[in-house]
């Protein structure tokens, strides 16, 4: 836990540094000891290279600023099948998403899928391990869910996970108290319910959708609906001026730092409370 803590400190701490203009877009790299020798040198800037390349950079509120910005985020995955759907819509139009991902549904198949969306700028969060309801767990099984999935996350893109999704947006202060991430709920249209129609799912994309919003949607294997609404919708949230972000870049982009430390579930960027 406390590796991962400390990246997302460092990285949030990063963008709110880029946001008040004081901060530096990248970091200085540091040169190899005098007395290293030539392999060492070399070696030294490979690992350097591999850590900058791992991390998926935020853009800051001056790249979006001006912009009406909008995150897409898909809850329950990976797998191979929605997923990859999803994930070919965003390398079409070069725009990114946020996953949500199951720890126990990653396993070497779906990670690939996992592996695609972060290399090409997509964000990759948590929904826990096994998506209980985690209001009936103890403290040490929050913890427990949490570091399993974080790991699973990090094993596979070499990032920790930066927010965290309650299952069932179901939250408790024992949850709040044992997770050390923001936690991200989201304005959906019961997109996993089958009986809702992709002509409804296309309404509520392009008719409802605001500027500053969390979208949360379901990329669960079955899910056929939501990816053939965002494959419809995402053209038309285009022409309507909408930029797609990440979750981090949203909030960067609204000069929010989200707490981790109040009680605050975010559907909105700027919001301070859960809005239903």
């Amino acid at each position: 836990m406390a590796r991962y803590k400390k990246l997302i400190a460092a990285v949030l701490m990063s963008a709110a540094i880029m946001i008040s203009g004081c901060g530096k877009s990248e970091p200085p790299v540091t040169a190899a000891p005098e007395t290293a020798t030539a392999t060492e040198a070399v070696t030294t800037t490979a690992e350097t290279s591999a850590e900058e390349k791992a991390v998926n950079k935020v853009r800051t509120a001056e790249e979006l600023a001006g912009k009406k910005v909008i995150a897409l985020t898909f809850d329950d995955g990976p797998n191979t099948a929605v997923t990859n759907e999803i994930i070919d819509i965003a390398g079409e139009y070069g725009i990114k998403f946020t996953f949500f991902v199951v720890g126990q549904n990653i396993t070497p198949e779906t990670a690939e899928a996992m592996k695609r969306a972060h290399g090409i700028g997509c964000e990759i969060d948590s929904h826990s391990y096994t998506h209980s309801d985690m209001t009936t767990f103890d403290a040490d099984t929050i913890k427990e869910e949490m570091q399993k999935t974080a790991e699973l996350i990090y094993e596979n893109i070499g990032e920790y996970p930066r927010f965290f999704r309650p299952p069932y947006i179901a939250v408790n202060s024992t949850m709040y108290e044992s997770i050390d991430l923001p936690f991200i709920s989201g304005v959906g249209c019961s997109d996993w319910e089958d009986s809702v129609s992709v002509e409804k799912r296309v309404r509520f994309l392009t008719e409802k959708c605001t500027d500053g919003e969390i979208v949360l949607l379901h990329d669960q294997a079955d899910n056929e609906k939501t990816a053939e609404a965002v494959r419809q919708a995402v053209p038309v949230l285009l022409e309507q001026g909408f930029e797609f972000v990440t979750v981090s870049e949203l909030f960067a982009a609204k000069g929010i730092t989200p707490s981790a430390d109040k009680e605050i579930i975010y559907s909105y960027a700027t919001e301070t409370g859960r809005k239903e």
